[in-house]
């Protein structure tokens, strides 16, 4: 058997930087990731996911929700909510009942356990956002807020545009 010879790695000299400064999209995702990181153990600590959460949150505040809507709500595929409408039916959190007048359509809301967890989870929110804004001086988190509407509302707009 003949040995083969590997040649050695050829010099790829410096490597190539291209400077830039940190943006408005790196400073947004940090802020995310580290309010989800504080928000998602809170989540935990109840034993709920993220998908959860944003399920029960519509169902607490519509009241009652057809998949498809809660789906279209949550921004998520009809799909991935039927696994999470599934993971709290187990759990004895939401229930469904018959539409009165379409009897195709299943109503989704909160059984008072889910209601119940709502409220803790609902805090776990708050203290969440609490942390956040803790050393926001006076009306800084009010400028925040609008700001934050101003970019979401002109990258909506512009991605309307297309």
């Amino acid at each position: 058997m003949q040995e083969r010879r590997h040649s050695p790695p050829k010099d790829r000299g410096a490597p190539i930087t291209v400077p830039a400064q940190a943006g408005l999209g790196f400073y947004l995702r940090q802020a995310y990731r580290a309010f989800s990181r504080e928000f998602h153990a809170r989540l935990a600590r109840h034993n709920v996911t993220h998908a959860q959460w944003v399920a029960l949150w519509f169902l607490s505040q519509a009241g009652s929700l057809t998949p498809i809507a809660l789906a279209r709500e949550a921004g998520i595929q009809k799909a991935s909510a039927t696994a999470v409408i599934e993971q709290l039916r187990r759990r004895k959190l939401v229930h469904g009942e018959p539409d009165r007048h379409d009897r195709r359509k299943m109503n989704l809301s909160l059984t008072p356990a889910g209601a119940a967890l709502m409220k803790d989870l609902i805090v776990c929110a708050a203290d969440a956002n609490a942390i956040a804004r803790s050393d926001m001086p006076g009306d800084d988190l009010n400028t925040l807020l609008t700001l934050l509407r101003v970019v979401t509302a002109n990258l909506e707009k512009a991605n309307g545009a297309d």
